[in-house]
């Protein structure tokens, strides 16, 4: 009896069912664990052994020892099947990269290694064919290269169309542990002529679509263990990320609450001093006292807002109504406005009556937000260089506020829905205006709690739109009590200058030109760009003192054309500014700025720099 036939005694009488090889020539053993994998490999290529077929192995150095033990349980004799040649046993890691050009497998190099190999197994085959195990696929799906693997099995396709043999690919269930892996894994088991469930499955019969199934069927269900696993995690992560959040806004309180209190400490007794100066007068109110008071109970407003930040963001909001004239809410609007107005280079202008004509019972810093935004959005949708325009006026017992513009206007199936949250108009690609689609909603609220309405019209794309504010008018107004003023003691300079004064902030504006005309100097002061460089020409200034903050038209660019049109003759140029950074003040020199000041001003500071200096 030949070796051969030994071999295949002492195998069939240790399984009989390996007398039947499968007719399958492509096989994928899917698999959990490295010991059934041995056992199943071993199976298969034992079977090949039963048939006369060569035997060519090409696995991990592990994986092959556990293999060829299986194979030796069976009855084979594996060291004189190396010796006769009729087992090749190749290092799948070493042979993948003999194969591999950069990151891809070659089929020249696949040809020579794994092919050279298949060629001397088949030549000492007394079936003149061969029985293969491949487990470099496995490894290049593990190291994530899917697409590299699904084409070394097309390269074991395409040697199977030059050699006779049989090939087992195998792949641990791990490698298909997501949803997103259905894909591969249909893909995988569509290569392959039989499909071979892990040993989670342990049902009996040869039925290849059923298997098939049963193979898809395990992938999806780990698939879905996974993704839960996942979801308790991200479960606990939020858990722990919402108690860091609310811990976080704890602290944020307690933060505002100890910073409204240091901020209250000095705000207090300037109130305080502020009464006892009133105490101890004569009964009248000095200029400067009014504005000291007015600007400190801003400020005293300010802290107020800041401790009220948490329940503005749970939608909590008060009003402080107190009576305000309009003129000033207007001022302060188109200050907040004016950055996208300018950057959009368009022609702004108020119409409105002069001051103590409107006069609200409002929240003047809530009502300024209100016509803030509405400016802010028609700016927004007007292309550069249009035309934006703010009109007030009382109108049968209302005041009436309104925002034109000639800009993108707003289509027929907006208009309904234009004051919505999260409602906007088109707009392009990029976003470059960005946007919550928050500003109108916010308008509408804001009004309305100032028992109000709101409203916009518009005649279509292109064609411009209106937005009015209605605000009930108060039923008596009181006339304000007129102050006395009293000189402050100012040293006179010894040569006085014209000097141009431009401040959007009346009471800056005011209380600035009576300091500087007690030292002597012939002032003209001017609320806005346009009217400095109407005024400038006839009064010629020596010196001229710009607020960078200004709108429609800032510091930088008025000072720009107070050069230009006064030639050789151009006035010395201060900047006033609340930005005091290195920055700030490189940008006022690059402005051609002689000296940069920061609000609020120190007279001494510039009363000094103006005779010294200048």
């Amino acid at each position: 009896m030949s070796n051969l036939e030994q071999h295949r005694a002492i195998l069939a009488a240790a399984d009989g069912a390996l007398l039947e090889a499968p007719a399958a020539e492509h096989v994928v053993q899917f698999y959990e664990t490295d010991q059934f994998l041995a056992e199943a490999v071993s199976r298969f290529l034992a079977q090949g052994v039963v048939a006369g077929e060569a035997v060519v192995i090409v696995a991990t150095p592990e994986h092959a020892a556990s293999i060829l033990a299986g194979l030796t349980r069976k009855g084979f004799d594996v060291e004189r099947a190396r010796a006769d040649g009729q087992l090749t046993v190749l290092d799948a890691r070493e042979t993948l990269g003999r194969l591999m050009i950069g990151d891809t497998p070659d089929w020249d190099l696949f040809l020579e290694t794994v092919g050279g190999a298949m060629t001397r197994a088949i030549g000492v085959s007394t079936a003149s064919r061969a029985r293969a195990y491949g487990e470099m696929v496995d490894l290049l799906w593990r190291s994530g290269r899917q697409k590299q693997a699904i084409a070394l099995e097309d390269l074991w396709e395409r040697l199977r169309t030059r050699y006779p043999f049989s090939l087992l690919c195998a792949y641990v269930m791990g490698n298909f542990y997501k949803e997103s892996h259905s894909g591969d894994f249909r893909h995988v088991c569509d290569v392959h002529d039989q499909v071979r469930p892990s040993e989670a499955y342990l049902g009996t019969g040869d039925d290849n679509a059923r298997l098939r199934q049963i193979s898809v069927l395990q992938q999806r269900a780990l698939a879905l263990e996974t993704e839960l696993l996942h979801r308790k995690e991200l479960e606990e992560a939020l858990r722990c990320s919402r108690e860091q959040a609310e811990a976080a806004s704890r602290a944020k309180d307690e933060f505002l609450a100890m910073l409204g209190h240091e901020l209250r400490n000095p705000l207090s007794p300037i109130l305080t001093a502020l009464e006892l100066m009133k105490l101890r007068g004569d009964g009248q109110v000095t200029r400067e006292q009014e504005v000291i008071e007015r600007q400190t109970k801003h400020l005293t407003r300010l802290v107020d807002d800041l401790l009220d930040v948490s329940r503005v963001t749970r939608g909590v909001l008060e009003l402080r109504r107190q009576r305000i004239d309009l003129r000033d809410v207007l001022a302060k609007a188109a200050e907040i406005a004016s950055p996208m107005l300018e950057i959009r280079r368009h022609h702004f202008e108020v119409h409105a009556p002069a001051r103590g004509v409107l006069l609200l019972d409002a929240d003047e810093a809530r009502l300024s937000q209100v016509i803030a935004n509405l400016l802010t959005n028609a700016a927004k949708y007007t292309p550069p260089e249009g035309n934006v325009s703010l009109h007030a006026r009382n109108e049968l017992g209302e005041v009436v506020i309104e925002v034109r513009d000639d800009g993108n206007g707003i289509d027929s199936d907006l208009l309904p829905r234009v004051f919505d949250l999260f409602v906007q108009g088109r707009q392009p690609v990029d976003r470059g205006d960005g946007g919550l689609g928050i500003g109108l909603a916010l308008v509408r609220s804001l009004v309305q709690l100032h028992g109000g309405s709101v409203s916009a019209q518009s005649s279509g794309s292109g064609k411009g739109s209106v937005f009015t504010v209605r605000l009930p008018a108060p039923e008596r107004v009181e006339p304000a009590a007129s102050a006395g003023h009293r000189r402050s003691s100012v040293r006179r300079t010894s040569r006085g200058r014209r000097i141009l004064l431009v401040d959007d902030n009346e009471d800056a504006l005011e209380m600035l030109a009576e300091l500087l005309r007690a030292a002597g100097h012939n002032v003209l002061t001017a609320g806005d760009g346009p009217a400095a460089l109407a005024a400038a020409p006839r009064f010629r200034p020596d010196i001229a003192v710009l607020d960078i903050g200004l709108p429609a038209m800032d510091g930088y660019e008025l000072a720009s054309r107070l050069r230009a049109q006064a030639g050789g003759e151009a006035p010395i140029l201060v900047a006033l500014s609340g930005y005091g950074q290195d920055g700030d003040r490189t940008r006022s020199d690059a402005a051609g700025f002689a000296l940069h000041l920061v609000k609020p001003i120190d007279a001494e500071q510039l009363l000094g720099a103006l005779e010294e200096r200048f």
